[in-house]
């Protein structure tokens, strides 16, 4: 009965792992036996990806026992990189938070990267503008679980018989959870107005890009 049960868990296991590498794996097998290189450099190139993306698929390849054509790949990856290493697309990708891999022949690169940096500096003040606000919706949470002990421990001074020293700590813990509230509000306040300067700073960015052509 227990090698049955073992022998479950490790057919289970394994059909999980086959899951997980499926799902990760680049390329299809049925699009490894019919990949165009030279298409997939284009494609992968016209996306951001790198020049070593070509390992991930021979990776992917390599259940079907086929090998990425190099130099069509590298082929495809340098025109693909033209159509990429624009204004509009270098914009976009520092928009989203997407990395840069270098990519860019040197005479689109300069202007790809302004655009980039532009599309980053939205991207930063809104991440500022989310991460405000997370924290101050959990302070929030904090505060108002804070007020519901609270009132938990008033009831218990208040109906129930206690002791001098239960009555005692629960008094100090009353004291402890108003401290904490008054700082958590402390805290939002702050975050609240902090969060005031990122909204107008986005507002400003953002017009400026609308200005500069970026966002239509």
């Amino acid at each position: 009965m227990n090698n049955k049960i073992f022998m479950r868990c490790a057919l289970s296991i394994l059909l999980l792992c086959s899951i997980l590498l499926s799902a990760c794996a680049t390329m299809s097998k049925d699009e490894c036996l019919h990949a165009d290189w030279y298409i997939k450099g284009l494609e992968d190139a016209n996306q951001g990806y790198p020049l070593s993306r070509v390992a991930e698929h021979g990776k992917a390849c390599a259940r079907v026992k086929v090998t990425p054509v190099m130099p069509d790949y590298e082929d495809g990856h340098k025109k693909g990189a033209r159509l990429y290493c624009v204004p509009e697309k270098g914009y976009s990708a520092g928009r989203d938070g997407s990395e840069y891999h270098g990519i860019c022949p040197q005479d689109l690169e300069g202007q790809f990267l302004l655009a980039y940096r532009d599309g980053q500096e939205l991207y930063n003040i809104e991440r500022h503008i989310n991460n405000l606000a997370s924290e101050m919706d959990s302070n929030q949470a904090r505060i108002q679980s804070n007020y519901n002990e609270i009132q938990a421990l008033q009831y218990d001074i208040s109906e129930r018989n206690n002791d001098s020293n239960e009555r005692q700590y629960k008094l100090h813990r009353i004291d402890d959870l108003h401290y904490e509230i008054t700082d958590l509000e402390v805290r939002n306040d702050r975050a609240a107005h902090e969060l005031d300067l990122f909204r107008n700073d986005f507002r400003v960015v953002e017009d400026k890009h609308y200005r500069m052509g970026y966002i239509k």
